[in-house]
Order: C-alpha cells, then structure tokens, then sequence
C-alpha cells in the first residue's frame, strides 16, 4: 500500500478496515494458490462462541488471496474516504486504485487489479455464528461477497483493463464500519513490508484485538499453529509446511519492529506460537472527532480525518461551516466537510466575504448567514449538472440522470470535461456512467 500523493513519506496515515475480515481469516495470506483450490471450511470459537466460515470461490479465479487483501483494504479505505455512503455505493479510477496498492500504471498490473476485483465479486461466504454485528451488539450469521455489486466501464478494445469502477459493498461491513467497528492499520508497516507479510500484520493485529470490547487490544498473543493456519488462510495442514510459510514472515514482522519476539514450542499439530508485540498505535484527538461527528461525519470517517488532516480540522470545519452559513446547499454533507478539510489551504476553497483564498490561519469567527453571498462559493450540484448535460449532449447523458450523483463528484467531472481534449473527455464519459449504473 502507498500513501495519497499529498502526503510525505514520513507521515503515518492510519487506514481502518472492519475487524472481522482480518478476525475471520476471509483472504489468504498466500500470495499464490493451487488452481483446483476454490473453496475451504473451518470451525473454531470465536470469544467463546461455536462458528463456521465456508468460502466457495470459482473455477476461474480461485478463492481471495494475496493481492486481494490490499485490493479489500484499499477498497474499504475509498469507501471511508467518500464519506462511508449508506447505500455501500462508491466509485473511482483504476489509476486510483493502483496508486492506493502501490502498484505502477501498467497493462499488467490493470489485469491483475481487474482479477482481484472479479475474484472478490464473484466469491461466497457463509458465516456462520460468527459475524460481529456492532450495532445489534450479538453474533450473527450470515451469507455474502465482499463486493456485492462490480460495474467495469473499459474502451472497447481493451478487454483486460477497466477505466472507471464503481463497487457496492455488502450492508454488513458497511453497517459495521460506519458504526465504528474498525481496527487501525499503519501505513509505515506497510510500507516496510512485503506480501504475505502486510497481510499477516493485519491478521495478528486483528486477532489482538477482542471482537466484543473491540478497542481493548492485548501486548501478547498465544495461539495454537493450527488455528493460526486457519486464520492466515495456508492451504495444508502440515505443521511443517505451515512453519515453512510462517518463518520469513516472522524475520519480517521482527525487523520492522512489529513484534518483539516469537516463540513456538510443542511438536507436530500441538504446536503453540506466542507472539510479543511492540508497535503502539496513535489514536486520533478525542476533541477532533467530536468536532466532526457534530457535523454527522461517520465516526470511522471523524477518526481517519482526525487522524490524517489533524491540523487542519479546527480551521477546515470552520470554513465548511461558514461556506454552509452563506447558503450553499451541497447535495453530500458529509462528502463536502471532508473535503474542504482535505484541501484545506490549497486554494480549492475560499473563505467566504475575503474575495481571495487563503491560505493562512483564518480568524475563528463564522461570517453570519446575513451577509449577502459571495461569488466564491462552489457551484451547486444543479449548476453542474446543467453544464455538464450541455457539454455532453451528444453522450446523451440527461441533467436528471447526473443529479443522481453528489456535487463533488459533478464538480470532478466538470473538470475532467470542460475544454479537455477528445481522450481526458472519454475517460471521463467513462468514469460518469459507471457512476450512474452503479446507482
């Protein structure tokens, strides 16, 4: 995984993901699997209670792993990143995508990213008991595909890669995660480490955590090679193979100051690894936060940005809330205070009554409603959509069809459109009804 272009290396974003994907052991840790391996099952306790999880995946694509769990994690950090949308919808380029995973823009690696997407579509899994449901505070058992709904936009005579994609997360990750049921995950580990060591971090780190009192999180972790296999997703079960799997991933884990130490003691299956860790997570500014879940941001979207932007939430929601104050009516709440944070003294925004941007401290006060309102105001979402329907009339592309989408999205697209030559417009044209298919 690679950081967004805008920030430096040494920064440590914290990317959140649900805690039962990694808890439950959905995506191999495997980086390569046999071609005839499309499904398995395991049982185990989970806090005490009895479970199953079973994953048929297909002929074609084999059952998730390796490169599959940076495309999950990079997909639920998009999802965040939009603002956690209630109906799971969000798009985006394949070039994001690849720069989310760390991969390069090449033919090759848009096949495999394109692979990765169909494999986790086209895979089912049936949970039962044992599925954390956050908001119902109980185990649940349930069935689905960690992407329930893929929508490809591609040139015609690309047949491998995609341009645009639009992706419908199921309602229980999407319930879990905009309830706050997430774990932290370092970007500086990631960055340190290689596959299948970034998905081993990520399994171990979940499994130090309790999946009731989630947020408590344990410095030491005893657990038996079997069910360590299982959780990991290696496909044998012979103990000597599994070390084989498990032993440079512990050199890596040690070297970049993850763990602290390792120890395996038994024989054969009855093998126990107990696992010391030192790697201590930043948590995000209690009052940051609040700030933002006053302005209904999601609590897993409050926490990253409070995390990530921490300096410019105090400044940047004061200015989302003055631009809101002077009668601008975005069609995403949500989507607009997380980006005028983002962007926060990059120009894209302007305080409302300066005339010009700024790029400084501005004073704390919000401008009052009253004042008459200012040219610097973002465009409406009708104002969009209106420019957009002319520009692309010959698309057939219809006003009512584009106020489906928000207004930041409009407002991309508007850019990526107006006075752009005949290729940037295609994309676009691309990207725009992938997005209103996936409506």
């Amino acid at each position: 995984m690679t950081l967004p272009v805008t920030k430096t290396e040494d920064q440590d974003l914290v990317l959140r993901e649900d805690l039962n994907v990694a808890h439950l052991g959905l995506i191999s840790i495997q980086r390569k699997i046999s071609p005839d391996y499309t499904s398995w099952k395991v049982t185990f306790e989970r806090a005490g209670v009895a479970s199953e999880v079973e994953c048929n995946g297909t002929q074609k694509y084999g059952i998730p792993h390796g490169t599959d769990n940076d495309t999950y994690l990079a997909l639920q950090e998009l999802y965040i990143e939009q603002g956690c949308p209630e109906d799971g919808i969000f798009a985006f380029t394949m070039y994001r995508l690849l720069q989310m995973c760390g991969l390069d823009d090449s033919g090759a690696n848009r096949r495999m990213m394109r692979e990765s997407l169909e494999r986790l579509s086209a895979t089912q899994y049936w949970i039962s008991g044992a599925w954390r449901s956050h908001e119902d505070d109980d185990w649940v058992t349930v069935g689905f595909r960690l992407i329930e709904k893929l929508v490809l936009t591609r040139p015609r005579r690309d047949v491998d890669g995609a341009k645009a994609i639009a992706v419908t997360l199921p309602r229980e990750l999407i319930r879990n995660i905009r309830n706050g049921y997430f774990k932290p995950v370092s970007t500086t580990l990631l960055r340190q480490l290689g596959q299948p060591a970034r998905a081993t971090y990520r399994v171990l780190d979940a499994l130090r955590h309790d999946p009731v009192q989630f947020q408590a999180k344990t410095v030491s972790l005893q657990i038996s090679l079997m069910d360590l296999a299982q959780r990991c997703g290696i496909a044998t079960d012979r103990p000597d193979k599994i070390r084989r799997t498990l032993d440079p991933i512990h050199v890596d884990l040690l070297k970049s100051g993850y763990l602290q130490d390792v120890q395996i003691t038994g024989r054969g299956r009855r093998q126990t690894v107990l696992y010391q860790f030192s790697q201590a997570v930043v948590e995000a500014d209690s009052d940051l936060v609040e700030l933002l879940v006053q302005l209904k941001v999601p609590l897993v979207a409050a926490r990253k940005a409070a995390l990530d932007h921490r300096e410019n939430v105090r400044d940047g929601v004061a200015q989302a809330k003055a631009i809101l104050a002077r009668g601008y009516r975005p069609q995403n709440d949500v989507g607009f205070v997380l980006d005028v944070i983002r962007s926060y003294g990059n120009g894209k925004y302007t305080w409302p009554g300066t005339g010009s941007t700024v790029t400084g401290k501005p004073a704390r006060s919000v401008p009052s409603a009253t004042v008459e309102p200012v040219q610097d105001v973002p465009l409406s979402a009708e104002d969009h959509a209106r420019t957009l329907a002319f520009l692309l009339k010959s698309e057939g592309i219809q006003r009512d069809a584009l106020l489906q989408l928000p207004v930041e999205v409009l407002s991309d697209l508007h850019g990526r459109v107006l006075g752009r030559g005949a290729e940037e417009r295609a994309m676009a044209v691309a990207l725009l009804r992938a997005l209103l298919a996936s409506r």
